[in-house]
C-alpha cells in the first residue's frame, strides 16, 4: 500500500480526532445507558396522544443537515425513525455535567452515530412529525461512515457478510428476521397447547447419532476425548421419554459437515419432538396443525407464494406412501418385483442407471430422482422402505415398509418423521448389519451407540417424533429461495480487506493453511484415473444458477455439481458470479451458464477420459 491513506482510514482518523476532543471537554463517547422512554413509530401512530408531550428517543443518526440556526437530522431505532429538529434558540447549552450536547457541539455528530435526543413532539411547517430537541447526548461514536446513501449497499457477498449495514441501510429488511424469531415463539407457544416440555439438549455428544451425516469433531481437553457436534438431537429425547416424560421437545442446533447450497446450510436448527403411546400417524395430525398455526398466529395469513407456487396451509394435506407416489407419477410399482434384478430394470427404464442393493433401495431412488420435485403442495409421503429406516418401526400390515413419514412442500423436504424401533435388539441388529466405517466419510455412516442401547434395554414405551427444519420453515412462511436469506449470519471464507489489515495492524490475522501443489496435467489425469469410480459414461453434471435482486442490482451466481467421477463422493464447483443493472432473462441466462459449464467443465474432462460421452443433466433454475 503506498503511503497515501484510503478514504477509510482518512475519515476513521477524523472520527477518532473528535473521539479525543470530547474527551478533553468532558463528554464521555460510549456511556453505559440511555433514558429513552419512546420509540419512534409510536410516537408517529398515535401522534394526537403523543402532540405536546415531552419525550426521551434514541436511535441511530441516519441523516444529519445544517440550515442555518436549524439542524434537522433523522434518528433510527428498532422500529422506525422520526425527524429532529434542532433549533439554536431552543437547545439547552453544553453542560459536561450531564453530557449534553450544545448547538456549537453537534459538530461532533456524524451519521451512524447513537445518539439521545429529549423534546417536545410536534410538527414542522412542511407538515413531518419531529422531535422539537432541548437536549441531545451522544451514547455511541461510531469509527466507520454507512454506505453512501445506502443504495451503495448492493454486493450480494458484502449483505451475507455484513448483516448489520444491510438491515441499518435497509430496516424493512429485519422484518424477515423478527418473524423468524416469532416464529420460535410461536411454536413453542403451540407445542405448549399440546402438553409438551422444552429440554436442552447436548450440542457436544460423545457420540453422533439420530440420523447419517457427516460430523463436525473437536476434542475435549478436560477429558482428552474427541466429541462430535450434535447432527440430531432424537437419541437424547428418547432417553427423556424412557425417563418418565411423555410429550418433550428441543429446539436444537445442528451441525453436518456436509455441502453449501440454496436449501443446505451446515449449521441450523430444527424442532425435534418426541411422544410417548403414539405413533408416526399422531405426528401427520401434530406436524400439519403447526403449520397452520405458524401461519395464521405468526404471519396472520394461510396462503403464501413458495418457489412461486401459491400454497394454502388452511386446506388439508395430501398423504400418500411411497410407492403409490411412485407409481403414480411413473407407471410402475416396486412392490410388484420379484427381484432385485428386476427392479434395476424398472429403474434403467426410467433413466436411472445407478443399481440398487435391494427392492426397496430402488423404490427410495425412484422417488428421489422422479418424484419428489413434483411434490408441490404440502404432501405427507408415508411407508419407507425399511432398508433406509433404521431407527423407525416397521408396518405390520408390511414389514418391508418403515412407519415413517417425510414431508414436502414446494419439492423440498421440510422434516422426517417416524414410530421410534424400542426394541433394543433388533435395533442393534440392523445397525450392525449397516455398519459400514467406509461410509463415515460420505456421512452414510451410523455408529453404534451402545449407551442408547443399554437405555433402550431398560424399557422405552411406544413412541414418535418430528423433526422438522427451523430454516426450511422460515424460507416456506418468509416466501424466500435461498436459505442465507433466512440465516443472519451464514457461514462465509473468513476475509481481511486490506483497509482492516492496515487498521488493525493485522499482518498475521489469518494463516492460510491450503497447500499449493503443482503438478503436471499428466500427474493430475492418473490421480482421477485411480479415484474415478467408474466410465465417463458414468458421470453427470449439475448446474445450478441461483439469481437475486435488491432494487436496481441483480446477480447471478451458479455452481456445478459432478456426480459419478470419484468413489462415493459428488465434487461441487462453485465461484461464477455475475451482475448486471437489469433483470435477467433466466431461461437465457441459464443457457449461457450451460455453455460455460460445457466449455469450461465438459472440454477438461474430454481430455482426461478422450473423447468418450460426457452426459450433462438437466438445467437447475430456482
Amino acid at each position: 500500500m503506498s503511503k497515501s491513506k484510503s478514504g477509510l482510514i482518512e475519515q476513521r482518523d477524523t472520527r477518532l480526532s473528535k473521539i479525543k476532543e470530547l474527551k478533553t471537554i468532558g463528554i464521555n463517547p460510549y456511556p453505559a445507558k440511555s433514558c429513552r422512554t419512546d420509540y419512534s413509530d409510536t410516537i408517529i401512530n398515535n401522534y394526537e396522544s403523543y402532540k405536546g408531550k415531552k419525550v426521551t428517543i434514541a436511535g441511530r443518526l441516519i441523516s444529519l443537515r445544517k440550515h442555518g440556526s436549524v439542524t434537522f437530522a433523522h434518528l433510527q431505532d428498532q422500529i422506525g425513525k422520526i425527524q429532529l429538529a434542532i433549533g439554536k434558540s431552543i437547545l439547552k447549552p453544553f453542560d459536561a455535567a450531564s453530557a449534553t450536547l450544545g448547538y456549537s457541539e453537534l459538530k461532533f455528530l456524524d451519521v451512524g452515530d447513537f445518539i439521545e435526543a429529549y423534546g417536545e413532539v410536534s410538527k414542522t411547517k412542511t407538515g413531518e412529525i419531529s422531535i422539537l430537541t432541548e437536549t441531545v447526548k451522544l451514547l455511541t461514536k461510531s469509527l466507520r461512515p454507512l454506505p453512501d446513501k445506502w443504495s451503495k449497499l448492493k454486493d450480494r457477498e458484502l449483505i451475507l457478510r455484513k448483516r448489520y449495514l444491510d438491515t441499518t441501510a435497509n430496516p424493512e429488511n429485519k422484518k424477515g428476521f423478527e418473524s423468524l424469531a416469532k416464529m420460535l415463539f410461536g411454536i413453542r407457544s403451540f407445542l405448549k397447547t399440546k402438553g409438551f416440555l422444552e429440554f436442552l439438549t447436548p450440542v457436544l455428544q460423545p457420540q453422533y447419532g439420530g440420523g447419517t451425516a457427516k460430523p463436525f469433531i473437536t476434542h475435549l481437553n478436560a477429558l482428552n476425548k474427541d466429541f462430535y457436534l450434535s447432527i440430531s438431537h432424537e437419541l437424547y429425547l428418547k432417553r427423556l421419554i424412557t425417563a418418565g416424560f411423555d410429550k418433550v421437545f428441543t429446539i436444537g442446533r445442528y451441525f453436518r459437515n456436509e455441502g453449501i447450497d440454496k436449501s443446505h446450510h451446515p449449521e441450523f436448527s430444527m424442532i425435534e419432538t418426541m411422544t410417548a403411546y403414539e405413533n408416526y400417524e399422531y405426528n401427520m395430525d401434530l406436524i400439519e396443525d403447526m403449520f397452520r398455526y405458524i401461519a395464521e398466529e405468526v404471519y396472520g395469513k394461510t396462503k403464501f407464494n413458495v418457489k412461486g407456487h401459491i400454497i394454502d396451509f388452511k386446506k388439508s394435506w395430501k398423504r400418500i406412501s411411497m410407492t403409490d407416489a411412485v407409481t403414480e407419477v411413473t407407471g410402475i410399482n416396486f412392490d410388484d418385483c420379484k427381484s432385485i434384478e428386476e427392479a434395476n430394470n424398472r429403474l434403467v427404464s426410467l433413466g436411472i442407471e445407478e443399481p440398487q442393493e435391494t427392492i426397496g433401495l430402488a423404490l427410495a431412488k425412484a422417488f428421489e430422482d422422479k418424484v419428489e420435485e413434483t411434490l408441490i403442495l404440502p404432501t405427507l409421503v408415508f411407508g419407507h422402505p425399511i432398508d433406509i429406516s433404521p431407527l423407525a418401526k416397521p408396518m405390520d400390515s408390511a414389514p418391508d415398509k418403515a412407519e415413517r413419514f417425510e414431508i414436502f412442500i414446494a419439492a423440498m423436504e421440510c422434516g422426517d418423521n417416524w414410530s421410534e424401533q424400542n426394541d433394543p435388539v433388533e435395533l442393534l441388529a440392523r445397525w450392525k448389519a449397516n455398519y459400514k466405517p467406509e461410509d463415515r466419510e460420505v456421512g452414510e455412516f451410523h455408529p453404534l451407540d451402545y449407551d442408547f442401547i443399554e437405555a433402550l434395554e431398560y424399557g422405552m414405551p411406544p413412541a414418535t417424533g418430528i423433526g422438522p427444519g427451523i430454516e426450511r420453515m422460515a424460507m416456506i412462511f418468509n416466501e424466500q429461495e435461498n436459505i442465507d436469506d433466512v440465516i443472519f449470519f451464514p457461514i462465509m471464507k473468513p476475509h481481511l480487506s486490506r483497509a482492516n489489515k492496515d487498521i488493525f495492524a493485522a499482518e498475521e490475522y489469518e494463516a492460510d493453511e491450503s497447500l499449493d501443489i503443482l503438478i503436471t496435467f499428466d500427474e493430475f489425469k492418473k490421480f482421477i484415473l485411480n479415484e474415478i469410480k467408474g466410465s465417463a459414461q458414468d458421470i453427470i453434471i449439475k448446474p445450478y444458477l441461483r439469481f437475486w435482486e435488491n432494487k436496481e442490482v441483480f446477480q447471478a451466481s451458479g455452481s456445478a455439481e459432478i456426480s459419478g467421477l470419484f468413489k462415493n463422493r459428488s465434487v461441487k464447483l462453485a465461484g461464477y458470479s455475475k451482475t448486471s443493472d437489469k433483470t435477467f432473462d433466466k431461461k437465457e441466462e441459464m443457457s449461457k451458464f450451460n455453455d460455460y459449464i460445457q466449455k469450461l467443465i465438459v472440454s477438461f474432462l474430454q481430455q482426461i477420459f478422450g473423447q468418450a460421452e460426457i452426459n450433462l443433466s438437466e438445467t437447475f433454475l430456482p
